[in-house]
């Protein structure tokens, strides 16, 4: 009697392999719908290849072995229904982002879901993620939890399970084959499709985050342009030197009035006359890849985080020739750019009218920017890095006071808002930056003494919904150009101009020639007279404008 029980318990008991299948089934057809459309896409786009149809088999083949060997090599005793469930947890979530703001779970973005800070990470479970995932994925998840199972024990379960394993790569691999060279064309050009393949795609950018990012083997510190000196006319300046760097945050070419938008959305660097560079472009599509790309040397062809981050940058030279260098932060950190130089973080600070439970406003950045621009020595170089337009919460962006185009989305899911509801709010945090840097641009010009510049470029720019897109992070070779064309702006004192011999004339030329974040490094050590091997006038903004 006393094994009665158990033995009707294992009788009631699914096999293991029977559980397996049904989540493949469910991770299939439930939580793959963009997957299926993307496929669907590029196999239409593909009918004029003879024996197209063979290609597609080929590619439903190759998915599904894909993921019947993930389940294989996680389905065993004691640990099986907890990894089952956690990959169906990490798919749903997968799953909803993919489908509603068209995310795709490439390395950046998984790099960028790990250093998010709390305050922006909660901005995305809104009452729509957090009920779907629920529904998609806690559910289901718990199903698998509390559903009895077998395994078949002993050698009789490991010759299954590697019958299983075997049968998913013969699935992956021999049609492949069969299909030759057209196989290999579709899978070279349409790679993308891999990148909402859940969850795959999530597994897979965690495993090349931790490898090239985590657990990847620390280099060692690589000093370089330490032969660097500031020129005798910026070392010995009579006048105060000061440039203020601002790193933008998502903001886009295509929504600035001075790239020639409708809507007024910089009124306040139009009237201080501000050289805009009308085509200018990001390193990357997130900022986990474009900001230490800018301060870095390597450009965007060569660029390489890990290595970049072993690297001294812009701020490291400047700081070792004599610049007097300060990151003031309200976003998501410096991405160890600022590592080696003074800074501080105000994204948890307490400023009454300028922070709440959601952050702080950027003017938290400069509503004490006279009295710490003049505690600085000369040369100086402060970087303000604003939360600029960071989504999808764009309503919490601004003060009230900035709330001018209407109607706007506010709520952080903006996939429920209109298009032009989306771009109003949006349009509203391109104009309260705009407001940021007049902020800046008038504490310069109270010190007349002073020759000084404020510089302003985003990190990366946005997707508001074109083409069922939204926010950033795609695959920069295939990416919209909303993600990539970024503005990018500077103001020189008279003071500068006269002092630095600036042709204003020849700037207005420069300023509609190509640029992008690979010219920062450079035109920073430009801005100081910075005498160093590593300086390359050409790639200086300023450079060819100099008599």
């Amino acid at each position: 009697m006393r094994n009665a029980l158990p033995i009707r318990r294992a009788r009631r008991a699914i096999p293991a392999w029977m559980l397996g299948a049904l989540v493949a089934v469910y991770l299939l057809a439930i939580l793959n719908r963009s997957l299926w459309g993307e496929v669907h896409q590029a196999l239409a786009a593909s009918q004029g290849i003879a024996g197209w149809w063979v290609l597609g088999i080929t590619v439903c083949c190759r998915l599904v072995g894909n993921l019947v060997l993930t389940l294989a090599l996680v389905t065993w005793p004691r640990i099986g229904k907890p990894l089952l469930a956690i990959l169906v947890l990490v798919a749903a979530a997968s799953a909803f982002y993919a489908s509603t703001f068209g995310v795709r779970l490439n390395e950046e973005i998984i790099q960028s879901i790990f250093e998010t800070q709390w305050t922006e990470a909660r901005q995305l479970l809104t009452l729509g993620s957090v009920a779907w995932i629920t529904a998609f994925g806690v559910l289901p998840a718990l199903l698998i939890l509390f559903v009895p199972v077998r395994f078949t024990p002993g050698w009789r379960g490991l010759g299954w399970r590697a019958a299983t394993i075997a049968g998913a790569v013969i699935l992956m691999t021999v049609p492949a084959n069969l299909a030759g060279r057209n196989y290999v064309y579709f899978e070279r050009n349409h790679r993308g499709m891999y990148e909402v393949f859940n969850p795959y795609a999530a597994l897979s950018g965690t495993f090349h985050y931790l490898q090239h990012d985590v657990f990847r083997k620390k280099a060692t510190m690589t000093p370089i342009g330490t032969d660097a000196t500031l020129a005798p006319s910026a070392a010995m300046a009579a006048r105060k030197r000061v440039v203020v760097l601002v790193v933008g945050e998502t903001a886009r070419a295509e929504n600035q009035s001075l790239q020639g938008y409708g809507r007024e959305t910089n009124p306040e660097m139009k009237r201080e006359g501000a050289i805009y560079f009308s085509d200018a472009w990001s390193c990357g599509t997130a900022t986990t890849v474009s900001v230490p790309c800018m301060f870095s040397n390597l450009t965007r062809a060569k660029f390489d985080k890990p290595l970049a981050k072993s690297r001294w940058n812009a701020l490291d030279i400047l700081q070792h020739a004599g610049v007097d260098v300060f990151w003031h932060d309200n976003d998501e950190g410096c991405k160890d750019m600022c590592a080696r130089v003074p800074h501080d973080d105000l994204t948890d600070a307490k400023v009454p009218g300028l922070c709440d439970a959601s952050g702080c406003v950027d003017e938290v950045l400069v509503h004490d920017l006279p009295a710490r621009l003049a505690a600085m020595k000369s040369p100086a170089l402060l970087v303000l890095h604003i939360r600029g337009s960071h989504g999808p919460a764009y309503y919490q962006r601004y003060p009230a006071a900035f709330n001018v185009f209407k109607p706007g989305c506010e709520t952080a899911e903006v996939q429920t808002c209109t298009y032009e509801q989306t771009v109003a709010s949006y349009d509203n945090t391109i104009l309260y930056t705009d407001h940021i840097l007049g902020e800046v641009v008038a504490a310069l010009k109270a010190t007349p003494d002073v020759d000084s510049v404020m510089m302003y470029l985003s990190d990366h720019g946005e997707s508001l919904g074109e083409n069922d897109i939204y926010l950033h992070g795609a695959d920069w070779d295939t990416g919209p150009s909303q993600q990539k064309h970024i503005p990018m702006l500077m103001w020189l004192s008279p003071g500068w101009v006269r002092d630095s011999g600036v042709s204003l004339e020849c700037m207005a030329q420069r300023r509609t020639q190509p640029a992008s974040q690979d010219n920062l490094f450079h035109t920073l050590l430009g801005f100081f007279d910075t005498r160093t091997t590593v300086y390359q006038a050409g790639m200086d903004l300023l450079a060819g404008c100099r008599s």
